[in-house]
Parts: structure tokens; sequence; C-alpha cells
């Protein structure tokens, strides 16, 4: 996540301050002819403001919506019983509510800026919420008949500005990487703390690998670590060079064969883990935001999203596009915030609001589920419940049914 998490301020300039007046150095700016609005002009102003109001909303599939918070909802996960779903957002808020009926069962407050990752620990023993601001606080849940006594907190932490988070998915360990480029590394409830010296460039992702002894993470400056967690020590280093831009997604192969990263320039860069070598480096389209390998190491596939409407599959192997599922040229293929596999199927969040799910093995879109009309920012599967959980820039989360 990057700009989607910063406020558009709204501008403190109008033209009488510009127009025909004289700056400190002496400039004279030309006054402007004066524009007189006929009553057709008046009448199209109206018609287009009506049309603004009466703007149809997608039909809603969703089978519960959550709309407790003000402002972007920004992050998402579902409890390990698909029973209940935590939401963070742009309100410095943080909330846990049933999946079942959408009533809130809990609000967590206490932070400072907005709430940027919401995650229950691998058992669902714990939650995580996490701001921007480095306030980490982590809650022991508590699921019984009374919920009016606030949930415990178990451990709570002020570190440097955060860009992400991540639970391990076998331990109650938690990890959050910072603007600064340190990556903290907590046991919980313990509180045992540890932190990966970064080297003064933000991190903007990281990501487990399978094995659940290794990390890995992406930087502005276009490099990745690979960091044994145990030791605490960089087990290989991708210097800048490889990628010339910021990376923002990485993924791990389901076997931790290969390290995939991305860059909003368009660069795909393959590495191996086990030698830190670059393998290869490929070149697609531009705004690309997201990537995800197929969790069937048999399909051999990866997914990527763009901003401006392309999905595609990717055949590792043979490093070539199998599928292209959406185009960006196509004016109906709107941009990808999020790709997530399901078995063999992706789920991609749209700017537009809606999911698109399509057949990793044909590339056919399956299903377009909507509800949202604003870009999801957020999703996440339950295969307990079979259930999709989504959150959107426009405020709500949706709990959509998947079959």
């Amino acid at each position: 996540m990057r700009d989607r998490h910063q406020n558009t301020p709204p501008s403190s300039i109008n033209g009488d301050e510009i127009m025909g007046m004289e700056d400190d150095e002496g400039i004279i700016f030309e006054e402007l002819e004066e524009v007189e609005f006929t009553d057709e002009m008046l009448e199209d102003v109206d018609d287009q403001e009506e049309e603004d109001e009466e703007m149809e909303k997608p039909e809603d599939l969703a089978a519960v919506v959550f709309d407790k918070h003000s402002g972007s909802v920004f992050c998402c996960d579902l409890h390990p019983s698909g029973k209940y779903a935590a939401t963070g957002g742009e309100d410095d808020k943080a909330y846990v509510w049933s999946t079942n009926n959408g009533q809130s069962i809990m609000e967590f407050s206490g932070h400072k800026d907005s709430v940027i990752f919401v995650g229950f620990s691998f058992d669902g023993a714990y939650l995580a919420t996490v701001d921007m601001s480095g306030v980490i606080k982590v809650w022991k849940c508590r699921f019984d008949d009374n919920q009016q006594e606030p949930w415990p907190v178990a451990f709570e932490y002020e570190a440097d500005d955060l860009s992400w988070a991540l639970w391990h998915f076998a331990a109650r360990v938690l990890i959050c990487g910072s603007m600064t480029g340190d990556i903290y590394v907590f046991k919980i409830p313990s509180g045992e703390t540890k932190v990966l010296q970064g080297h003064n460039i933000r991190t903007e992702c990281g990501k487990m690998f399978h094995d659940g002894v290794r990390l890995a993470s992406g930087y502005k400056d276009g490099s990745i670590k690979i960091w044994d967690l145990k030791t605490g020590t960089v087990l290989h280093h991708v210097p800048p060079g490889t990628h010339e831009a910021w990376i923002n997604a990485i993924d791990i192969h389901p076997e931790n064969s290969l390290l995939a990263s991305i860059t909003t320039d368009g660069k795909i860069s393959l590495t191996t883990p086990s030698n830190g070598k670059v393998v290869d480096q490929l070149e697609t389209e531009t705004d690309l935001e997201t990537i995800a390998f197929c969790p069937d190491p048999q399909l051999g596939y990866f997914a990527l999203g763009t901003l401006n409407g392309s999905v595609t599959i990717w055949d590792t192997s043979r490093k070539m596009i199998r599928h292209h599922c959406s185009k960006s040229d196509d004016r109906n293929s709107p941009g990808v915030t999020k790709i997530i596999w399901v078995k063999d199927q992706i789920l991609a969040g749209c700017l537009d609001g809606s999911v698109r799910i399509y057949d990793g093995k044909s590339g056919e879109r399956k299903v377009v589920l909507t509800g949202h009309w604003s870009q999801v920012l957020d999703l996440c599967y339950n295969a307990e419940e079979n259930i999709i959980l989504t959150t959107s820039n426009e405020g709500s989360a949706r709990i959509f049914k998947y079959s």
C-alpha cells in the first residue's frame, strides 16, 4: 500500500489569490477575461449534478455489510474459524465483528493514525492492530457471551512509522516493517523483541517463506533482503540495480524455489532464494501492483495485476504469459489492487469496487462480485466458512459467499 493511505488535502489556492495579483518578485499575473454563464450552461451543470447524485450503485451481492468505520477501510482479516472478521481504517480504529450478521463485537481505539494492519494469530488466540505511526497493539481474543468487557492488551509497542505487518503462519510471532527500513520481530505474548537492522531505506513489503524460518523484504531503493529469523542475520542481499524503482510487492514460490518481485515501472525479477542470484528479469506493463504464486506447485503459475486493468497468468518455468484474463486497453477492465489464489482460482480486487474471479487454468472470468462502489483496498478468504472478506475506499467491508 502506498498512495492509497494518503489523504489528499484540499487546495488552499483560489482564483482570487492569483488572478491579477503581483507576487513577491514583481511578476504580474494577467487577469483572465470574465466568463458570463448562460442559462443553458447552468442547466447543463445542474443536469450533471443530478446525474452524479442519481448514479446507480452496483448490485449488492454481499451476504453481510459492515459500515461502522468512518473513512476508508484499509485492511482486513478473518478468524481461523471464519466466524469473525477484523477490519481497520482511516478513522484510527479497528473492529471485530460477526461474519454471520455484521454486528460489532469489539471496537479497538488508542491508535494515533490510520490502522494499516489487522490480523489474527494462526491459532486465533490473539489479534494484532497496527497503525502508520508505529503503534502496535496485540489483544487477547475473548469470544464469549459477555462482550461488554474490553479485550485485554497482551502486548503493546511503539515503533517508527510502519509500512507493513504480518503474522507468522505457524507461530505467535508478529513482524512489522518500518519506514526507516528496520524490521521488528515480536514473540507474543512474552514481548521478546528482535530488530532486523535496515539500511535507512523504507521497506515496502515483506513475505514469510513457507519453511517458516526465512523472511524476504523489499525496499524503496530496489533492493531485496532474505533474512534468517532465528539469528536475525541477512542470508542474501540483492542490491539496487536489478530493480531501478521501488519494490512494491513480492511473493514466494510454494516450494521456496523462487522469489518474485515487482516494481511500478513494469519489471519482474525472479531470484533463487538459496543463493540470492537473479535468474530472470521480465518486462511487462507499467503500474504493476500485485503478484501471487499459485499455491499448487504442479500448475506452476503466478498471476499479475496492474492498476491500469491488466490481469495475466504466467507460466513460471517458461517465463511467458499463459493467459490474458483482462487487458489494460479494454475499457471494461478496471485496475487491480490485490490478487489472491483460492486453489486454482484467482480472486482480483478492483478499482471499480468489484471482485473478479478467474479460472487459473483457462484464464476465463467466472464471476464478478459487486457491492462496493469504490476501490477494493484489501481482501482475504476463509476456507472453513467458504467466504470472501473485502474492504473498500468508500468506508465499508463486505462478506461474499464463495461458490
